[in-house]
């Protein structure tokens, strides 16, 4: 291990009482840890995680993403996706820092380099990017992590710090793909507003042909470009939002099955369990009881 992945990872096990997803004082910013092997179905919220310690494996539908070392997972929206972690234990727990992306200040940091950068397209690409972290990047993940143990600097300094964690990202090897999800106008932008849409009307009948016109494109182009960004259709990342959803519902809330699949847009109590059941191996029923029996809601996030 290099000497700044071993001081991130000792910053963010300073950080964490134990395993799982802690709010940090800097906004928007989580220290994560787990200390054994996980695979899990999650929303990827749109983020840049920087891991110090631990390999990850992310199935986007088929797509399979793998990396271990020093390095950074960059989603400009929301995915949902399978994870895995390997090679952890106690004694080598998977460490990250994760902070979730501010559109403002992406599209601020975006503007800025594509005045050196005016003509640059970049090619259509998948919404999920994992890449070498930069010893920029990572001495800055130790500046923000050293600000967690002086909470009345957080606030003020750590959005300055994570402000040019996402500066080196923007320029980095992977930035020109990623400021096309950023760049008002853009086909991938567009994109990236109809996904906000369809999460926060998760529960809305899906109109193909609206959302393409609210796109501006037509419903083969917007077809394709979603896929692209996502890679599944959006009828399937609907459904996928939808069936993570009711499963937050029903531990969490305490819903029964029926409540939930309706909560999200099911119009059919057998269809959802069906389709539960495909995509999370178990009925509703004794998938939730399995996990709050191993009282492991954190898959849930």
């Amino acid at each position: 291990m290099t000497d700044l992945r071993y001081k991130l990872a000792k910053i963010i096990t300073l950080a964490v009482p134990g395993d799982g997803v802690h709010k940090m004082p800097v906004p928007n910013t989580y220290c994560v840890k787990f200390s054994h092997l996980d695979c899990r179905w999650q929303r990827w919220h749109a983020s840049l995680c920087v891991v110090a310690q631990g390999c990850t494996e992310i199935m986007l539908d088929s797509e399979v993403y793998r990396y271990d070392g020093a390095y950074y997972i960059a989603t400009p929206v929301e995915l949902p996706v399978s994870s895995r972690l390997f090679a952890v234990t106690p004694a080598q727990p998977f460490l990250c820092i994760k902070v979730i992306f501010d559109s403002i200040t992406l599209n601020e940091i975006a503007a800025q380099i594509e005045k050196d950068f005016p003509n640059e397209t970049g090619k259509p690409q998948h919404a999920m990017f994992i890449g070498e972290a930069s010893d920029k990047m990572l001495d800055a993940a130790i500046r923000l992590g050293k600000l967690f143990q002086v909470p009345e600097d957080a606030p003020i300094l750590g959005p300055l710090v994570t402000k040019e964690m996402f500066y080196y990202l923007l320029k980095g090897p992977d930035g020109s793909a990623i400021r096309q999800f950023v760049r008002s106008g853009s086909k991938m932008y567009k994109v990236s507003q109809v996904i906000y849409m369809l999460r926060t009307k998760l529960s809305e009948e899906m109109d193909i042909s609206y959302l393409a016109k609210t796109a501006n494109m037509s419903r083969s182009a917007f077809f394709k470009a979603f896929k692209e960004a996502t890679a599944m259709s959006p009828i399937q990342y609907q459904k996928r939002l939808r069936l993570m959803e009711a499963r937050r519902l029903m531990i969490i809330e305490g819903e029964t099955a029926e409540s939930s699949a309706f909560r999200v847009g099911y119009n059919s109590a057998s269809q959802f369990s069906r389709e539960y059941s495909r995509m999370f191996g178990n009925s509703p029923l004794r998938d939730v009881m399995l996990i709050k029996k191993a009282g492991d809601i954190r898959q849930l996030f």
